[in-house]
């Protein structure tokens, strides 16, 4: 293994994480300086992101050190070995910020905060602390479980109290920095089209590894590039999404003149990302406002789209719309929000909205709209608690979570063109029991599918079942009931900031013990990097010389 290399790359790298942070230390300056809320002060902002600053700058300048005889050229296993320690390290370092404002004090609950924001995941630990009415001393809160199982713990984020009577104004979300705030969405942001394509757009060509990187950090069996080199690709995938996250904001403040700017940029952040961290504590129902609502369901969908077909169509091919995999996920989000809104409505649910009941048909199909684009997406966002809708709808958002949006797109799950290869693998295999002499080629976008994308496919589905199986079975070994046990892994392998049962829409994963967090630690980055980045350095072989 070339260390040196691989030190003075991973120094490049955090050089360039070092220029990415100035941004939410301008933002914190503003907070903390300029626009100075009384009531919600961003204590130590601009501190603790200096010090994150200051952090990330000496360890590259120590790797770079470590790697100045050499060229640092990138290589196969390099190249390999750089996706998952780059991803090891800007998690540790992005917990900073929340652990040096006091945000959030556990290290683990910090590290948990990143490793989701980065992931695209958008699972949180932040909760309410409660206290004590006469003592005022901390106490611990409980949430229940549908099979009646309570968890007693504490929680993560202080609230905020009036200057003058001590009385609780702010919590949970609500309660927590703008800065910080800001970072959270900001994370996502940068993880959505990942960090690793940051690195590919900027830096110049990394010998032949360049394309091992690329293929580490695209997501779905097909790694096709735009271009001809890959830095070109990557720069032209980086204009697309920046392009997508102006028009969002755009959108936002043009359809709904009294939301912030900041609500609108932290908003498209997770939205265009399909992360799903929220700002406020009922996510997009907190403005229940219907327009903000077709419009964040507008660029989950571009968000979950894949980008090459985006690139594409700007370059005038709106043939290239017309793509199996992109005419399956638009069936898939028609039928299933037709058949839950179906379910909603002949059911005896009674909130459909968090501030409104909701009572016509189109109403409920809005809203079965949203949640299933957002559970298909792998987003997160909500506008209802979905923890009361009947079993069927809920179990169709579960088993949207594990189909995903599209290759090549910042969502996450098993991605739409996996099950069409697996459908058509599996339709052939029956033609083929009773037409053995029709020797036909199984083909995807006019191109014929080799054979070892089938492998590739039915290994990966294998790796999820698998991963699934294992990581539940951890959770319960950790006293976590089985139903948020399996939801909490569905949430976490999948990058789906939405879980059910006792991690539910009106709760967070504070709850959970330790050692079940860094399940979710591990399940969220195995899931984000698609297994086999992390898989293949676990094998003794790949630590052999050559």
């Amino acid at each position: 293994m070339r260390w040196k290399d691989l030190s003075k790359l991973i120094s490049n790298f955090l050089l360039l994480f070092a220029l990415v942070l100035l941004i939410p230390i301008a933002v914190a300056i503003y907070f903390e300086f300029y626009k100075i809320d009384p009531l919600h002060p961003p204590y130590l902002a601009t501190a603790s992101f200096l010090a994150t600053f200051g952090i990330t700058l000496s360890l590259a300048l120590l790797l770079r050190f470590f790697g100045r005889s050499v060229k640092g050229e990138l290589y196969r296993r390099e190249s390999l070995l750089l996706v998952p320690i780059v991803w090891i390290i800007t998690s540790l370092i992005s917990a900073c910020p929340f652990i040096f404002t006091g945000t959030i004090e556990s290290p683990i609950n910090a590290i948990f905060e990143s490793v989701s924001g980065l992931t695209t995941t958008g699972a949180t630990i932040i909760y309410p602390k409660a206290f004590d009415s006469v003592s005022h001393k901390e106490v611990s809160v409980t949430t229940k479980s549908l099979t009646g199982k309570n968890y007693q713990f504490n929680g993560t984020v202080t609230p905020l109290r009036a200057p003058d009577s001590h009385q609780i104004i702010l919590e949970g979300l609500d309660a927590v920095s703008k800065p910080i705030l800001f970072w959270r969405s900001f994370l996502q942001w940068i993880g959505g089209l990942g960090i690793i394509f940051l690195f590919i757009a900027i830096f110049p060509a990394l010998s032949i590894g360049g394309k091992f990187l690329y293929e580490a950090e695209i997501t779905g069996p097909f790694k096709d590039a735009l271009t001809p080199r890959i830095k070109e690709t990557a720069s032209y995938l980086w204009k697309i999404y920046i392009g997508l996250t102006l028009l969002e904001i755009l959108c936002l403040r043009v359809f709904n003149h009294s939301m912030p700017l900041f609500d609108a940029v932290t908003i498209t952040f997770s939205n265009i990302s399909t992360g799903g961290f929220s700002i406020h504590e009922k996510s997009i129902g907190f403005y229940n406002h219907h327009p903000t609502e077709w419009i964040v369901m507008l660029f989950m969908f571009f968000g979950a789209m894949n980008f090459s077909l985006i690139f594409y169509a700007l370059k005038g091919k709106l043939y290239r719309l017309f793509d199996p995999e992109l005419l399956l996920f638009i069936g898939v989000i028609i039928g299933s929000s037709v058949l839950i809104s179906i379910l909603l409505f002949q059911s005896d649910f009674v909130p459909a909205s968090f501030l409104t009941e909701v009572a016509t048909y189109f109403d409920k199909l809005r809203v079965s709209i949203f949640q299933f684009i957002s559970s298909l997406t792998s987003t997160g966002f909500y506008t209802a608690n979905y923890d009361l809708w009947p079993w069927g709808a809920q179990a169709l958002m579960l088993l949207s979570m594990y189909v995903g949006g599209m290759s090549g797109s910042t969502a996450g799950g098993m991605k739409m063109v996996r099950h069409l290869i697996s459908f058509r693998t599996v339709k052939h295999k029956i033609e083929t029991l009773f037409r053995p002499e029709a020797v036909r080629a199984l083909k995807i976008r006019d191109r014929e599918i080799p054979m070892k994308t089938f492998s590739s496919v039915f290994i990966f589905v294998w790796i999820v079942l698998v991963t699934s199986a294992v990581g539940t079975f951890l959770l319960i070994l950790n006293g976590i009931d089985p139903s948020t046990a399996f939801g909490l892994i569905a949430c976490s392998i999948n990058n789906v900031g939405l879980s059910f049962d006792a991690a539910g829409p009106m709760s967070t994963c504070a709850f959970m013990p330790a050692f079940s967090k860094i399940i979710m630690i591990i399940w969220m980055l195995l899931g984000r990097l698609e297994f086999y980045a992390f898989l293949i350095i676990l094998t003794p072989r790949f630590w052999k010389s050559r």
